[in-house]
């Protein structure tokens, strides 16, 4: 007898004789007090015959076993039997992954595996369709006479708001396309108010296509705005009341008794650029005292500016009263200029004057010139001969430069061209910053130590 079944013939009779008590655990005996073929009944590896094969404690037929098809644990998918041990789909269906699939109709697979239909197609004999009427556009199936998306064609988007109606996008009733959507139409859209384009003021709404501002408003700069209170358009558009002023009925008010000056609110009593009236601006170094334009002693207002009387040349002594060319102002009365000296009513240079050479009445005769006060053939000393004076071009007013060039009263001789001047009032020593600002910026004594002037030059004669 064959050895395996002796040993299985032994391991029965163990297992009946040890369940007789019924206490026993282990594989329970068939009717027939046999095991199914290939149990051990404890948990070992089975024994099993051909075809069969062990998968864990089970011999199973891998050829048409379902659950292991081929090998254990291959397991055959829906509508897949275990034929010869591969898994196979029925007949007309083809293996598509772990699916059978029949290609002539199913929209996943269709025609070949893993080619899907768009959204709404179904598969024909292997090709998409799309249901009547509609036709197939990427990504989906769409009825180019309503679908807004494919309006006529397919890509073919309708505006926002509109609709697609025998493949035409059209507004609904009431609405415009104007170019963005279809509006709330035109006679209300304040966008699009009367006509595409045309947008309303801020603050207003579409009436009747006419854009409207509310009750008492106009517009602005683009704005509804109340111009009886608006302090930017007091009255009417652009009127901006000055800094500190408000809007009263359309009238730019400033608070007790300043007055509206330009952009400010102004005390006309002492306001130097409002002085009395808006817009009268006092002199440099003026004030404005209960209305009226005052300058600080000694100075006097003019009316347009702070004169010194006791040294300006154009109003010395008094307002208006000029020096002539040859003199300047000094204590408020013209004298004859620094090196002239009054004779016969004129001021002349007893340096160079051929007429009066050193002393009055000297003259020079013949071809004699008047050098540094005296009668002589030719100039001396670096000067210039200009008739029979012999003159320093630098520094002389009545030649200042070249001959017969004299300079204007307020004017002085530096370096051979006339520059300006002004007293230099309140002035005591150089620099004088208080005094001389501006153009006139050049301190100089002149024409004595304790005297000083301001100069439009960047020396001193």
């Amino acid at each position: 007898m064959d050895m395996r079944r002796i040993g299985l013939v032994v391991f029965f009779g163990l297992g009946l004789a040890l369940g007789c008590g019924g206490g026993g655990g282990g594989t329970s005996p068939l009717p027939d007090g046999g095991l199914p073929d290939g149990a051990t009944g404890d948990g070992a590896t089975p024994t099993c015959s051909s075809p069969q094969i062990a998968c864990g404690s089970s011999c199973v037929d891998v050829s048409s076993d379902q659950m292991n098809c081929g090998g254990c644990g291959n397991a055959c998918g829906l509508g897949q039997n275990c034929t010869s041990g591969v898994c196979a789909c029925s007949t007309g269906l083809v293996t598509c992954g772990s699916d059978c699939a029949d290609l002539s109709s199913d929209p996943m697979h269709c025609g070949r595996c893993g080619s899907s239909c768009d959204t709404g197609a179904t598969c024909v004999s292997g090709a998409c369709a799309c249901p009547s009427p509609s036709v197939a556009c990427p990504g989906s199936c769409a009825d180019l006479s309503s679908s807004t998306t494919d309006c006529g064609t397919c890509g073919n988007a309708c505006n926002p708001g509109a609709v697609c109606t025998s493949g035409v996008c059209n507004c609904p009733s009431g609405t415009t396309d104007c170019g963005g959507g279809c509006t709330t139409g035109l006679m209300a859209d304040p966008l699009n108010c009367g006509t595409c384009g045309y947008t309303c003021a801020d603050g207003a709404t579409c009436e009747a296509g006419v854009c409207t501002c509310p009750a008492g408003q106009i517009v602005c700069g683009g704005v509804c705005v109340d111009v009886s209170s608006d302090e930017a358009n007091c009255g009417s558009c652009g009127n901006d009341c000055p800094t500190g002023g408000t809007c009263t009925s359309g009238v730019c008010q400033c608070a007790g008794s300043l007055l509206a000056c330009g952009g400010t609110c102004a005390d006309v009593s002492t306001d130097v650029r409002n002085c009395g009236s808006c817009g009268n601006r006092c002199p440099a170094g003026g004030s404005c005292v209960s209305g009226a334009c005052t300058c600080p002693a000694p100075l006097v207002f003019d009316g347009g500016a702070c004169r010194d009387l006791a040294a300006d040349p154009n109003h010395c002594g008094s307002i208006g009263n000029q020096c002539n060319d040859t003199q300047y102002c000094t204590s408020g009365s013209c004298v004859c200029r620094p090196g002239l000296t009054l004779v016969s009513g004129n001021c002349v240079d007893l340096q160079t004057d051929p007429n009066n050479c050193g002393v009055a009445g000297n003259t020079c005769g013949g071809v004699m010139v008047c050098s540094a006060g005296s009668c002589q053939v030719v100039c001396s000393g670096g000067t210039n001969r200009c008739g029979g004076a012999c003159v320093n071009w630098e520094t002389d007013p009545l030649n200042c430069g070249d001959c017969g060039r004299v300079c204007n009263r307020d004017q002085v001789c530096v370096t051979g061209n006339c520059r300006d001047f002004v007293p230099g009032t309140g002035c005591t020593t150089c620099p004088c910053d208080t005094a001389c600002v501006g153009d006139t910026s050049q301190c100089c004594a002149f024409p004595t130590a304790s005297d000083f002037i301001c100069v439009d030059s960047s020396s001193c004669p």
